[in-house]
């Protein structure tokens, strides 16, 4: 129903999340720190696939969503941990990765559909989810000193 065609690349990302059951998020509102907005656009998506999942009778989470917005916009994977346990941010690296992969399915129906401008607004997706996530400080433990 042209549903993507309003939505920006971390929008897209966002929506996919829905359909991710593995990582756990904390419950967003208790953290310390905000959780992005939805825009107008994003929330009738939403809306729209809660609807359909309600008929399917599954069970959908935003607040994975609402994280990789986050990251989407920041990069900062300590705003990432305010939202997730220590133990968990492998699960978010995961998310992401699979985020990756359904992207690069989209992008091969959005060319079956003809939808190019979509399918070009999803260009680059790589590098937004990536960047930053695997950097050679994150693959070294730091020692601080006491």
């Amino acid at each position: 129903d042209g549903w993507l065609q309003a939505l920006t690349l971390a929008e897209v990302c966002a929506w996919l999340c829905l359909f991710l059951r593995d990582a756990r998020v904390q419950d967003l509102a208790k953290a310390d720190l905000e959780p992005p907005r939805l825009s107008p656009a994003l929330k009738q998506v939403f809306d729209e696939t809660y609807n359909l999942a309600a008929i399917l009778e599954v069970e959908l989470d935003a607040n994975l969503s609402l994280v990789m917005l986050d990251w989407c916009a920041h990069k900062d994977i300590a705003r990432v941990a305010c939202w997730m346990e220590a133990h968990m941010l492998g699960s978010f690296v995961k998310a992401v990765m699979r985020v990756v992969s359904y992207v690069d399915v989209v992008r091969e129906v959005l060319l079956g559909l003809g939808a190019y401008e979509t399918h070009n607004r999803l260009d680059g997706h790589m590098d937004q989810l990536l960047g930053g996530l695997v950097t050679n400080q994150s693959l070294y433990l730091r020692l601080v000193d006491g």
